[in-house]
């Protein structure tokens, strides 16, 4: 969507039009990533779904982390900044970003559950996977960048070999909330190389998983699990809106 300075939206309730000040950045973005749209009403921004389902940008509401996490705004979803770049242990109680998932916006992207059609079992690295077929080109971008990094390095190989999930009709451990791997969207690495804080006793971040790995992903748009307090380092998600630094002016 472009906009100058000043752009024309309608009206919620009906087709009368006027002008607004210019959208949350968060929301001009996620039409970018998106089939969504933008809409202004009754002094509120919207993101509006093909379906006509609208997410307010700002529902107005105070939660904790859990309410943030179980029933998000837009704003909510963009409220811790994920970050590419060195990887340090994340030691601050439920920095998590990119775990506040807007699940009708991607009930509306992927299907809930995805329709067959869309799921495709795709070659990486010698492996079928079954994923979205979203992933076709991010997972390819991937593995091209990742088959040049194993000819410098060849230890890098023994984290991609094997992998441990992909597309999962389930719910998050220990949750209600739908899992990223049931729309198709999400991949994860030989478990017995990586960590989860839930196999944790100290539940103490650490990580097995090196950096060419993370960049080539986060390259491509996935997220890490590695840069949550409540870690999961095999896990990469794709939600490329996340790592496009223009979603994160002046929210």
């Amino acid at each position: 969507m472009k906009v100058g300075w000043l752009a024309v939206y309608s009206l919620l309730s009906g087709s009368v039009a006027f002008a607004a000040p210019l959208p949350p950045a968060a929301l001009t973005c996620l039409s970018r990533h998106y089939p969504v749209s933008v809409a202004y009403g009754n002094h509120s921004w919207f993101l509006v779904l093909a379906s006509g389902v609208k997410v307010p940008y700002d529902d107005g509401k105070e939660k904790s982390f859990e309410q943030q996490l179980a029933s998000p705004d837009v704003q909510d979803a963009f409220f811790q900044k994920y970050s590419a770049g060195p990887i340090a242990a994340v030691n601050t109680e439920n920095q998590d970003p990119g775990r506040i998932r807007l699940t009708p916006l991607l009930d509306a992207t992927y299907g809930n559950p995805p329709a067959n059609s869309n799921l495709k079992r795709v070659s990486f690295f010698g492996q079928t996977l079954r994923v979205h077929e979203a992933l076709r080109a991010p997972l390819a971008s991937v593995q091209g960048t990742l088959l040049a990094a194993v000819k410098i390095d060849p230890r890098l190989k023994r984290y991609l070999k094997r992998f441990s999930g992909a597309y999962n009709r389930r719910r998050i451990a220990g949750t209600d909330r739908i899992s990223a791997h049931a729309y198709g969207i999400a991949i994860d690495l030989d478990a017995s190389l990586g960590d989860y804080w839930r196999w944790s006793r100290n539940k103490r971040w650490k990580n097995q998983i090196p950096k060419q790995i993370v960049d080539a992903f986060e390259a491509s748009g996935f997220i890490w699990g590695g840069r949550w307090y409540h870690y999961d380092t095999l896990h990469f998600e794709y939600r490329p809106e996340l790592l496009d630094e223009s979603c994160w002016s002046s929210q």
